[in-house]
């Protein structure tokens, strides 16, 4: 008959052992809890870096265009996508494309010149096609996607630029017929020096009854009109600068003004003769083509709202390290 195994005896738990062991558990929830937490900061920022790699730096809005029906944004992701279309653009044009485009597509749609998807396809089979050449559907597809694989470029962004070129061409077309035939215009005689102080001998030299063609001819800078006297010829409105047509405008015939700053220095001048006479062929494109320079400036001032403190040379870096 098997002997029964005895019971290990019973060790009595002292106050001092059960201060022991609940002082141990509590530096093991401690340990555990301290090591969750460095494990929970650590995927923190990991995750942290992600998203701040992944989505919040290419969520950045750089910039806004205001327009009648809703705003659109500008981000770091479209101007990574923009810049990818041309490396070696400098480091604000892809922002200023990406706005330009959008004044452009918005005014051309007010102005009732807009650009249809039609017109881009049409536009990219005579870029392809220039010699006027009928060709078939298979043919068009066929060098349109050999042009696309050499140019690296995917097909919305190329149709994008297709249509950034034609909506300046409509636009400037349009701007352009607004420019009127006949306008009133000036024949002015110009001295230009190079600042204020030299301005001021030629206004006494010419108020002590000097002649001004003589002078321009000795002291102007203006090559073009040096030879000549100082002669600027007849010009309307637009195609010297808003400081130089206040004075020119407004001065009485046969006057000399004070002198008066623009880009180029300081003028003093002479009006010779005003009238409304035909702009000449050569003044007339000149002012066609500041016709849309001066409405995009215009729209892009009441429009277009850019980041505070934006660095465009520190996102170009940043989106060129996405490219290499």
């Amino acid at each position: 008959m098997a002997k029964k195994r005895k019971s290990p005896p019973v060790r009595e738990v002292t106050k001092r052992r059960l201060a022991r062991w609940q002082r141990e558990r509590r530096r093991r929830r401690i340990l555990v809890s301290f090591g969750a937490l460095v494990i929970a900061v650590v995927i923190g920022i990991i995750a942290y870096g992600a998203y701040d790699y992944w989505v919040a730096e290419p969520g950045e809005v750089l910039s806004k265009v205001r327009g009648t029906m809703a705003t659109v944004k500008f981000t770091r992701a479209d101007y990574l996508d923009m810049l990818r279309a041309s490396p070696q653009a400098p480091p604000e044009t892809p922002l200023l494309m990406l706005e330009q485009h959008e004044l452009m597509r918005q005014g051309a749609d007010e102005l009732g010149v807009g650009v249809t998807e039609d017109d881009i396809t049409e536009e990219i089979k005579r870029l392809l096609f220039p010699e006027d050449e009928e060709v078939s559907e298979e043919e068009f597809q066929a060098r349109y996607q050999e042009t696309l694989k050499n140019s690296g470029m995917s097909e919305e962004w190329f149709r994008w630029l297709v249509e950034y070129d034609l909506l300046r061409r409509s636009l400037e077309e349009y701007l352009g017929e607004q420019v009127p035939d006949v306008a009133l215009q000036v024949h002015v005689l110009g001295i230009l020096m190079a600042n204020e102080e030299e301005g001021d001998t030629v206004f006494e030299r010419l108020g002590a009854g000097e002649d001004f063609v003589a002078v321009a001819q000795e002291v102007s800078i203006d090559q073009a009109s040096k030879e000549s006297g100082g002669d600027l010829g007849w010009f309307p409105e637009g195609l010297k600068g808003e400081e130089f047509d206040d004075v020119a405008f407004d001065l009485a015939l046969g006057a000399v003004s004070e002198p008066f700053s623009t880009a180029q220095g300081y003028w003093v001048i002479k009006v010779l003769e005003k009238e409304e006479r035909e702009i000449a062929d050569d003044a007339r494109q000149q002012l066609v083509a500041r016709a849309f320079n001066s409405w995009l400036e215009a729209e892009r001032e009441e429009k277009v709202e850019r980041k505070s403190g934006l660095d465009l040379n520190k996102v170009h870096e940043w989106a060129m390290k996405r490219i290499d």
